[in-house]
């Protein structure tokens, strides 16, 4: 009888052997640094992440793997329901799954999704053609960081190039599970577990992993210091938002230009309260693709329009001819969104002219005071908007900032 093939072949991501360079965890080896971290204290990491491991399932899902064991590991309550108890995080912040599952995530955009989920994100990247002594300089602070969060001071959530580890792949993300000082070890709980198991790397490997050009920046991988941002109470009735910004960090920086400019000439032109807000909605409606949208759920097909029709008694909607629009809907949707984007927390609400500004933050607190469920949408959409232009600050200063990745982006699947 002939004998069948074996599944882990060289065509198939299963199983790849371990190169040199790593140690696999459940070796005798593995097991030798294991303990030797652990006595020195710096397994904390470890036992936060480990019984949260899981395995991403798509081919350029590592950073949301990564992401949301992290999540779990930090118990960051999502604040929205899903199906009875259960919550979800928001995954399609910043740019959405579909874009995701084909180019993956930049480090910018991991930090800018992690913002969204409630946790604040320190982003550090080796310099490149440093001289040796500024090498070791970075060196000693990728040291420390992995010192600090292998004590428990935050969780850190790693880019970095397989290739320079000998492995098949290029850009990939996981979590640090552990650090050995005596021996300069760092462990990788690595979240392709059907390809390769955890291991431990050299320290001065791992940083020479972070300095391939990721090719949608530009610019080195490098590693995230991930941290709960502030303590919010928990609560299994957390309403799923409604709608969702569907902006990514390219579209959203071409509207903020674009809504910047129309409130600079406003200003110039002296323009009433009315139709000030009326041309700031239109120009939001006669967008190509809508930038703000409700989520394609059962609640937000149930919620939304007694939210939308309560919006249209407002004194704020009754300033914007919405009846006699082809979709008044769209119109009241947008509504919704122009809070967020005039906010105090945006910084388009600087541009908002003086006299109008007072009058429109009356009508804007009247507005979310008394429409049920509003004031959770305009935070919401708020809290992406954050997300996203920080997500642009952290990429200016080279070429990449602010584009999405291409269809010249090119992933090797890990």
């Amino acid at each position: 009888m002939a004998t069948a093939p074996l599944l882990a072949s060289q065509a198939s991501f299963y199983k790849r052997p371990l190169p040199e360079t790593c140690i696999a965890f459940n070796s005798p080896e593995g097991k030798r640094l294991f303990a030797k971290s652990l006595a020195e204290g710096n397994m904390e990491s470890y036992f936060l992440l480990a019984p949260q491991m899981v395995t991403q399932n798509e081919p350029a899902y590592c950073a949301l793997g990564t992401l949301v064991q992290i999540l779990n590991s930090l118990e960051v309550d999502p604040q929205r329901k899903w199906k009875g108890g259960w919550r979800w995080y928001m995954l399609d912040c910043c740019r959405p799954l579909t874009d995701i599952a084909v180019d993956g995530l930049t480090l910018p955009e991991f930090a800018c999704l992690a913002r969204c989920n409630g946790l604040r994100a320190r982003i550090a990247q080796p310099v490149l053609d440093s001289s040796p002594a500024q090498r070791e300089e970075a060196l000693a602070s990728f040291r420390r960081d992995l010192k600090d969060v292998s004590r428990g001071k935050g969780i850190m959530a790693f880019s970095y190039s397989r290739r320079t580890l000998g492995q098949t792949g290029d850009g990939h993300f996981s979590p640090i599970g552990a650090l050995c000082e005596e021996e300069d070890m760092v462990l990788i709980l690595d979240v392709a577990r059907f390809k390769y198991p955890s291991y431990w790397i050299p320290v001065s490997l791992a940083y020479d992993s972070m300095l391939p050009l990721d090719k949608a920046t530009g610019q080195p991988r490098g590693y995230a210091v991930l941290e709960v941002a502030e303590a919010e109470p928990g609560s299994l009735d957390a309403p799923l938002s409604l709608a969702v910004v569907t902006l990514n960090k390219s579209s959203w920086a071409a509207l903020n230009n674009s809504l910047s400019l129309l409130l600079l000439s406003q200003t110039k032109q002296h323009t009433p309260l009315s139709d000030f807000v009326t041309n700031f909605v239109s120009h939001l409606v006669k967008l190509p693709t809508p930038p703000f949208a409700a989520r394609p759920t059962p609640s937000a097909q149930t919620s939304l329009p007694p939210l939308l029709d309560q919006l249209s008694t407002t004194r704020l909607a009754q300033l914007v001819p919405f009846a006699g629009a082809p979709n008044p809907s769209s119109v009241l949707l947008n509504i919704v969104f122009a809070l967020a984007l005039l906010s105090p927390r945006s910084s388009l609400s600087s541009l908002i002219p003086p006299d109008l500004a007072d009058e429109l933050a009356t009508l804007a607190q009247e507005a979310t005071s008394t429409v049920e469920g509003l004031r959770e949408e305009v935070e919401n959409a708020t809290k992406q908007l954050g997300a996203l232009g920080e997500c642009c600050r952290s990429e200016e200063g080279n070429q990449a900032a602010c584009k999405c990745a291409g269809p010249d982006k090119k992933i090797e699947t890990d």
